[in-house]
């Protein structure tokens, strides 16, 4: 319903605003087209697996660990409602990014197009390195405007601090990876975040905070509850968003775009 009101409201702008007439949106109408519809196809479906991958990888590590019962499940929630909200930012700077880079792609300015991807990763990452210290600092304050229990907020605080440095990593691949969109480049990306998510940051996730797996030689004493599915799911983004920004350097050195 909210897809049609979009697609009406959208139309009508579209028909009534000045600065659309001279692209004559609704003076022909043409059939859909085999190849077109299919190359939107072989774009936008690897982007939705890949968010596939990322929320069901968010919904099970809720469902993990809401087997360590309630105090652990509230502490989670909270870091993880924290977390989606920090993400806005280097999801906004990753959109812009992507529009950046298409129009100087489409421009055959493959520099420019470059230098753009380059600086809205530094961007973000400046920006989440400064917001990831604010929260490391005030973590526990933080946790206590969601709750006034000491047990979930003393929880929650560990986990925010775990926050503060997923923040970084994701951010780096938010923008990393919206930027290999606007170089129409999806598959490899969908294949990264496959393994990292699912498989280092879910089963990783699962053997450090519900398994006993021997941690000894880095000081972690296993299971490590709530806090080692956090550990697990800043090493899944660290290793993701290094390989989506490998992937960017490499594939923004070529000249010969479509």
């Amino acid at each position: 319903m909210i897809s049609w009101v979009s697609l009406l409201l959208a139309s009508g702008f579209c028909l009534v605003e000045s600065g659309y007439n001279r692209y004559r949106v609704f003076s022909r109408w043409s059939w859909p087209q085999g190849r077109r519809l299919w190359h939107l196809l072989s774009l936008g479906l690897p982007i939705g697996v890949t968010f596939f991958v990322d929320v069901t990888g968010f919904t099970f590590m809720a469902l993990f660990i809401a087997r360590l019962g309630a105090l652990n499940s509230a502490a989670h929630q909270i870091a993880a409602n924290f977390a989606a909200l920090l993400f806005m930012l280097p999801l906004a700077l990753g959109n812009a990014s992507s529009v950046l880079v298409g129009h100087a792609l489409g421009a055959r300015q493959f520099a420019l197009a470059r230098a753009t991807g380059l600086a809205g990763l530094a961007s973000a990452l400046v920006c989440a390195l400064a917001i990831g210290t604010l929260v490391w600092l005030s973590a526990g304050r933080i946790a206590g405007f969601y709750s006034s229990d000491p047990a979930v907020t003393a929880l929650a605080g560990a986990l925010l601090s775990f926050v503060a440095v997923y923040h970084v990593f994701d951010a780096i691949q938010a923008v990393a990876v919206n930027v290999l969109r606007g170089y129409k480049r999806a598959v490899v990306p969908m294949a990264i975040y496959a393994v990292a998510l699912w498989g280092v940051g879910l089963g990783g996730g699962y053997a450090i905070g519900l398994t006993a797996v021997d941690l000894s030689w880095l000081g972690i004493a296993t299971p490590y509850g709530a806090r080692g599915f956090w550990l697990a799911a800043i090493a899944s983004l660290a290793l993701a968003g290094s390989l989506v920004t490998w992937y960017f350097l490499h594939v923004s050195k070529r000249t010969d775009h479509v």
